[in-house]
């Protein structure tokens, strides 16, 4: 029994020495990343409505994938339909070539807008923390903490949709690679 209790006490305290150590030796870069953490929760309590730009953006998705469903239901529609031999009162559905190349497209068009709409988001609430943080002034008593300027998020992201358009083509196109080798997978 006090064998056990020796090897344990030894094992605590190598741990300790060796969690020891690295606060030592890593002290810097643990002062770095907790101002980074001081900084975003300031960010954050400052500047409250930032909050609200992803739910924005999740509303403006939902929108999409809303008429997306319709569309596709559309689009499913489009291909033959004939009772099914195997299940009473059921239907068998017959994919046309050009009704699946049509099912494609629009998948990849959601996952386009999706993506679009995911980075509009993300710019925007980078645009705002950067001008808090180059707004703020640690000499000035009074502009210690700076404003973040959500609405020249929302500007800058409109100027800049065709770069964010072409970020998101190029992650829809990753994603839909995946899921296409996915499906083929099976």
């Amino acid at each position: 029994m006090q064998l056990y209790l020796l090897i344990a006490t030894g094992t605590a305290g190598l741990l300790t020495l060796t969690f020891a150590c690295g606060m030592f030796c890593y002290w810097e870069s643990l002062k770095q990343a907790i101002d980074v953490i001081d900084a975003s929760a300031d960010f954050l309590a400052g500047t409250k409505r930032v909050i609200l730009v992803p739910g924005l953006f999740f509303l403006l998705s939902l929108i999409a994938i809303s008429a997306w469903a319709g569309s596709m239901a559309c689009v499913v529609s489009l291909n033959e339909i004939y009772p099914s031999e195997i299940i009473p009162q059921g239907r068998d559905l017959v994919w046309d070539d050009n009704v699946k190349y049509m099912a494609l497209y629009m998948l990849f068009g959601i996952l386009w807008i999706t993506a679009f709409f995911e980075y509009c988001s993300t710019f925007v609430v980078m645009v705002s923390a950067s001008t808090y943080y180059f707004n703020s002034n640690p000499n000035d008593e009074e502009n210690l903490e700076g404003s973040a300027e959500v609405g020249l998020g929302f500007h800058y992201a409109f100027l800049h949709s065709g770069s964010i358009a072409i970020g998101a083509f190029i992650i829809a196109l990753v994603r839909f690679i995946r899921i296409v080798f996915l499906y083929l997978a099976e």
